[in-house]
């Protein structure tokens, strides 16, 4: 297995990429053509948008898309330092990725039906905003963010599955927002696949994204190795019950397995639905799902008054918790919520002088500020 791993590095490392002079662009792009390129053919591509910071890259994407098959481009920025959403400077940063999308398919024979966009931190925050406001793209992967803002008043629903992949460290501050940004698209009719990576923080995985680079495949005409998935499901089932319903969470979340004509989607479903009758695993999973409620209630917060309950009903979870491992991470979740209050203290509702009696009008909280993206 690790001799394979390293041939399939030495693969990807053979695929050259070049720079492109883009016109209303500080630095060139990076285009890395697949290994079995042919401009005569149509071929699907990522475009790939860097941190803050950081410098066009097609590193990430071809680890995970493959030596073939795919164009993939590293795109920067016409501005410095953190985006500012407004229509202008969206449709100033669209004029450039469709500058680049048109070039390519004429010269390269990029197929713009099968274009998505990409990008870690600022560069996954700005995807999100492409891949609402440019509906030709395909689908997108957003890491290490998540979903803040739409980019116009009301987003219109996408095409029925539509593909969306998130993938965020479980230690990030942007977890609620990636959270956020399943629930969002989701109603819009996208098809999300999100993975969680455990013990990091605002990071990517030193070994890669096992799922994205599935997903990758998947929307290349590729197929669930049914084999592979029947082996890796059986050894799960021989580890303890606790042990067996925390991987198959994790498993469920696999593009794989949620993928349309395959069982596995049912039968991961009804086995965790059966480890959680067991007595061992019914109080983890009862603290789990709880937990999971109040991560939906601190991303759905609009005051400071409703973000302080969350924070509380955290704390109280926590010590609930006890000896379990989850209670480390209730407390974390705590944590992050306290920062954001007391960074915004200045902002509670002073009270109120005393005054004549006057008719009550609907009372205002002033709203949670909006995170600038920054990183």
């Amino acid at each position: 297995m690790i001799a394979r791993f390293l041939a399939a590095l030495a693969l990807v490392a053979a695929v050259q990429a070049d720079d492109l002079q883009v016109e209303g662009l500080p630095v060139p792009v990076e285009v890395s053509l697949p290994e079995n390129h042919d401009p005569a053919k149509k071929w699907p591509a990522v475009f790939y948008y860097h941190g803050s910071g950081g410098r066009p890259s097609t590193k990430l994407i071809r680890q995970h898309a493959g030596p073939a098959d795919w164009i993939v481009v590293g795109m920067t920025y016409t501005f410095d330092g953190a985006f500012t959403q407004t229509p202008e400077n969206l449709e100033k940063e669209l004029v450039i990725l469709r500058r680049v999308r048109d070039r390519l398919a004429k010269e390269q024979g990029l197929d713009p039906k099968r274009l998505y966009v990409s990008g870690f931190s600022q560069g996954g925050w700005v995807s999100g905003l492409f891949f609402q406001a440019e509906r030709s793209l395909a689908g997108a992967v957003i890491l290490g963010a998540g979903h803040m803002r739409e980019a116009a008043p009301k987003t219109a629903a996408f095409p029925p599955g539509t593909p969306l992949f998130v993938g965020v460290g479980r230690l990030d501050g942007n977890y609620p927002f990636a959270l956020k940004a399943r629930l969002f698209y989701g109603k819009l009719g996208v098809t999300v696949n999100m993975e969680t990576w455990q013990d990091l923080k605002h990071e990517f995985p030193t070994g890669g994204s096992p799922g994205l680079k599935e997903w990758f495949a998947l929307r290349n005409g590729g197929k669930p190795d049914a084999d592979a998935f029947e082996q890796e499901f059986a050894e799960i089932g021989k580890l303890q019950p606790v042990d067996q319903w925390w991987k198959l969470l994790e498993f469920r979340e696999r593009p794989s397995v949620a993928f349309p004509g395959q069982p596995w989607k049912e039968k991961v479903a009804k086995r965790i639905a059966e480890l959680e009758q067991d007595p061992a695993v019914a109080p983890e999973a009862k603290l789990f799902k709880r937990h999971r409620q109040l991560l939906a209630d601190e991303i759905n917060a609009k005051t400071l008054p409703e973000l302080v309950k969350v924070n509380n009903a955290y704390v109280q979870l926590a010590g609930q918790a006890g000896a379990s491992p989850q209670a480390a991470l209730v407390l974390h979740d705590a944590e992050r919520v306290a920062k954001l209050l007391d960074a915004n203290r200045d902002r509670s509702p002073e009270p109120e002088p005393a005054k004549p009696v006057a008719p009550a009008f609907p009372k205002e909280d002033r709203g949670i500020p909006r995170n600038p993206l920054v990183r």
